[in-house]
């Protein structure tokens, strides 16, 4: 996934990108790509994704914060 699908996401992940611009003052597309980047690895691993968009936003934000 990378940063021009920004549009095609569900609007969940959208709304948690957003939130996540406005936390870290960072540019929309530096975050969607960190997130999806984010996304597609915690994902292929998962056997349960019931949690999958909380534990990206977390990693997404702390990375944003180093």
């Amino acid at each position: 996934m990378a940063a021009s699908n920004y549009i095609e996401l569900q609007a969940e992940h959208r709304n948690v990108i957003q939130a996540l611009v406005d936390e870290t003052h960072r540019p929309v597309d530096d975050v969607s790509r960190i997130y999806a980047e984010t996304f597609e690895r915690l994902s292929s691993d998962a056997r349960i994704k019931d949690y999958l968009i909380l534990l990206t936003a977390k990693s997404v934000r702390d990375t944003l914060r180093h």
